[in-house]
């Protein structure tokens, strides 16, 4: 018996590609704190050169994963949020978890919350190798 191979395959009218779900809880302990907020990935870092309010929490300064301003989600130096209260759906803080996590992947050094900071197609360079922010991209990856 003898089988030829396909070289497309019709994935059908409706084809998804799947969202990967990262671990809500990291990114709100970690993630958040001691790389989106310890960077100034929402304001801009005007020390750095950058405009007022000219970074991610502006939509109209940036074309990917606008990000809004809000107070630290309480972790308590643990692993999960002290209070859900902050952490409504449609609120804030799920807003940027939404917005980070479509510029995540399971390959942190391939993702682009990782590779545009890192100076390809981002106004100013804000990882560099050995950050300590880049291994918190690393492990939530891994959630």
């Amino acid at each position: 018996m003898f089988f030829t191979a396909c070289e497309t395959v019709d994935p059908g009218p409706n084809f998804v590609i799947p969202n990967e779900t990262f671990d809500a809880d990291f990114f709100f302990c970690h993630v958040e704190p001691e790389f989106l907020f310890a960077k100034k990935c929402g304001p801009g870092d005007p020390a750095a050169g950058d405009a007022a309010n000219g970074c991610h929490f502006n939509s109209a300064a940036v074309s990917g994963m606008p990000l809004v301003n809000h107070a630290v989600i309480d972790c308590g130096g643990g692993e999960k949020p002290l209070s859900r209260a902050q952490l409504a759906p449609g609120g804030p803080a799920q807003g940027n978890l939404q917005a980070a996590s479509l510029e995540m992947s399971r390959d942190a050094l391939t993702a682009p919350i990782v590779v545009r900071p890192s100076g390809a197609k981002h106004p100013r360079v804000v990882l560099v190798p050995g950050d300590p922010a880049i291994d918190v991209l690393k492990r939530w990856a891994n959630r």
